[in-house]
C-alpha cells in the first residue's frame, strides 16, 4: 500500500539500551503507548484529508467517515508476540452497533463505505485519505515514535522502581 516510503531511523541505539534495563510488561506498555502517539500523527492527517459530505442525504451523515477514523491495537501483531497499531475507520460494531442501531447501508451512523472513498468502484474514482495521509506524515510518525518511546520506558521504569 506504501509503495515507495522510505523510512530513516535514528537514536536506536539510545532506544536499544532503554529497552534492555526494561521489564518485559514495561517494555511492551511502552512500545504500545509510543505507537500510539506515532498513530496519532497519521489519524490527523487522514482526518484532515478525509471527504465530508456536503449536505445530509436519507442514509448518509456528513463526517461519518472522519470521525470513525481511529488508532487500533493489532490482534495479529499481538499473536505473533509483538506489539503494533494501525490507523483505519473503525466500523460500527458492538456497543456502539447497540446505541447507534443496526449495522449497513440504511444506518447513517455506519462508515461501512470508507472502503468506496479510498479504493474507488467501478462507478467512481477513488478519494484516498489513508494511504495519502501515511505518504505524507509516514515519517513524521516514526519521530514521534522515537521521541515518546525512551521517556515512557524511563516513566514506567521509575513507577515501577517506586513501587517495590
Amino acid at each position: 500500500m506504501a509503495d515507495g516510503l522510505v523510512v530513516k531511523l535514528e537514536g536506536v541505539g539510545e532506544l536499544k539500551r532503554a529497552m534492555a534495563g526494561a521489564a518485559a510488561d514495561i517494555r511492551k506498555k511502552a512500545v504500545r503507548g509510543a505507537l500510539r502517539e506515532a498513530g496519532k500523527v497519521i489519524q490527523a492527517a487522514a482526518r484532515q484529508a478525509a471527504p465530508v459530505l456536503q449536505a445530509p442525504e436519507k442514509y448518509r451523515r456528513p463526517g461519518t467517515v472522519k470521525k470513525a477514523i481511529a488508532v487500533r491495537a493489532s490482534k495479529y501483531a499481538r499473536g505473533r508476540g509483538d506489539e503494533g497499531v494501525y490507523v483505519n475507520v473503525r466500523p460500527l460494531r458492538g456497543a456502539a452497533q447497540k446505541k447507534k442501531g443496526k449495522a449497513g447501508a440504511k444506518n447513517p451512523n455506519d462508515p461501512y463505505y470508507w472502503r468506496f472513498l479510498e479504493f474507488g468502484t467501478k462507478h467512481m474514482a477513488a478519494r484516498p485519505f489513508l494511504r495519502p495521509a501515511v505518504a505524507q506524515k509516514g515519517e513524521a510518525a516514526v519521530r514521534k515514535f522515537m521521541a515518546s518511546v525512551v521517556p515512557q520506558i524511563e516513566k514506567l521504569n521509575a513507577k515501577a522502581s517506586r513501587g517495590r
